[in-house]
């Protein structure tokens, strides 16, 4: 008897080729080429298995509930918006000619306009920051607004808790939102904050209900704080202890700014708590006349579910591009997409001084296997690599030609650039661009380069796990 002779045996291979079917008429729409191929090669192989991940992670899906706030976002944070377009000081940025085209993306954008008169601080430590955040919010005189992925409240913030707790107490409005997924396991901790006077948002919370649930690995990876509209920070620091995952210390960056993009920062957090409590915050007292702090031209600029472009994706394939003098990018993440590589090896092949500075150790194994597939291409292209040997270095900054300089919370993989819910601080001026070059000299000191002698002695099996994980990387 033939094997296929069995009723469910034949209903079996039915569903399989109806899922590789219909595969190649959905999986193609509105997505990159290699992701596209990847997810077509797993769904003819393994269609079973290929359609369960598919259906949990192949989309970036938002709750129904969700997908209707977004369809309102745009008209609803249209009163912001438009106060943000007649605002000033607007900016000219005054870059070389060579940027134009950069400039003229940032510009036709027009999410936030480019303004003037800003002033930007680096912050390098966990201790540093909070104790600067809880000497700003024991002044805070109206509003404190916070945005993380991961909060906890432990050894290393419980001060900024404690302020957040007094500020409230004299009548101050303190929200936080924090990501339902990365601060999962301090939740019930922070939920009590409301007894406190503390408004908490969860950031795409997990579901049961059909009209609630989404796609479970949405992310709102940004780190932004606002106080009273005229200060705030942003960058890639979590709330929490640096050391919170065993055997990792994280090493980040925070700016501090000041000046009229801060409104850029609160426009950014209004619309994530409308999406999260359905409540908009658009009155004078979130959005108070900019004032001119120091000569700083930066826009904000905000990536995610809810905006359809990948415009930091864009910016920096721009950078890179437009490069003439050298590249220097941080992350801790780096599996890109093929036209980003080519773009980095390009630049290098014409003799731009590109260098990635990443840590040794990441704290996802797939994802470093999948990262080190690139070293040997990237080192033929003599693509300087160091990395952080004692520490997960979780800086993302992106510095070009010495002038123009992406500070975020962006990693530069497909996540960050079409899945998570991101923001980054493009800055135009010479002098930030200075700062952030002593703090990339800071990390170079520490971060041995990496020959190509040196990763060519590595094992068989490492370069084969290596590629194997390279297969996965449209999917990451």
């Amino acid at each position: 008897m033939n094997a296929l002779d069995s009723p469910i045996a034949q209903l079996y291979v039915l569903i399989e080729w109806t899922i590789r079917l219909v595969a190649l008429f959905i999986v193609p729409l509105r997505r990159p080429p290699a992701a596209a191929t990847a997810w077509l090669l797993l769904l003819f192989f393994l269609p079973i298995v290929g359609l369960v991940m598919y259906l949990l992670v192949g989309r970036p899906r938002i709750s129904r509930d969700r997908a209707e706030k977004v369809a309102h976002l745009t008209h609803t944070l249209r009163p912001i918006t438009e106060r943000l377009a007649q605002a000033e000081p607007q900016g000219s940025g005054n870059l070389p000619a060579r940027f134009a085209a950069v400039d003229q993306m940032v510009r036709r954008w027009r999410q936030f306009p480019l303004f003037d008169g800003n002033r930007i601080g680096l912050i390098d430590s966990m201790d540093a920051f909070a104790a600067e955040l809880v000497r700003e919010i024991d002044a805070a005189r109206d509003h404190v607004h916070l945005t993380f992925y991961i909060a906890a409240i432990d050894r290393a913030t419980r001060p900024v808790f404690d302020a957040m707790e007094r500020a409230a107490a004299r009548g101050v409005i303190v929200r936080l939102i924090v990501d339902d997924f990365g601060s999962k396991e301090n939740m019930r901790d922070l939920r009590r904050l409301t007894r406190r006077g503390i408004a908490v948002g969860r950031a795409f919370p997990r579901s049961k209900l059909p009209r609630k649930s989404a796609r479970f690995d949405l992310r709102n990876h940004r780190k932004l704080v606002v106080i009273d509209g005229q200060l705030g920070y942003a960058g890639s620091m979590n709330l929490v202890r640096p050391e919170f995952r065993r055997g990792q210390s994280y090493e980040d960056l925070m700016l501090r700014i000041e000046g009229p993009v801060v409104l850029e920062l609160q426009a950014i957090f209004a619309g994530d708590w409308y999406l999260e409590t359905g409540l908009l915050l658009d009155t004078g007292q979130y959005f108070p006349a900019p004032v001119t702090t120091g000569h700083e031209s930066c826009v904000g600029l905000p990536s995610g579910p809810e905006y359809p472009e990948p415009l930091l994706q864009r910016l920096l394939l721009g950078l890179l591009h437009a490069a003439t003098e050298r590249v220097e990018i941080v992350t801790p993440y780096f599996v890109p997409d093929e036209s980003t590589l080519d773009a980095l090896k390009a630049a290098a092949r014409r003799g731009v001084h590109c260098e990635l500075i990443l840590p040794e150790s990441l704290d996802h194994p797939l994802v470093q296997l999948a990262q080190e597939s690139y070293f040997d291409e990237l080192l033929e292209a003599d693509v300087i690599i160091r990395r952080h040997p004692t520490r997960l270095l979780h800086s993302k900054i992106t510095l070009c030609d010495g002038q123009l300089s992406l500070v975020g919370s962006a990693n530069l993989d497909v996540r960050s650039s079409l899945i998570n819910a991101e923001f980054g601080l493009l800055c135009y001026s010479s002098e930030t661009a200075a700062r952030l070059a002593d703090q990339i000299e800071a990390y170079r000191r520490i971060c041995p380069s990496l020959t190509r002698d040196q990763w060519g002695e590595r094992g068989r099996g490492r370069i084969l796990a290596q590629n194997l994980a390279r297969l996965t990387s449209p999917l990451l």
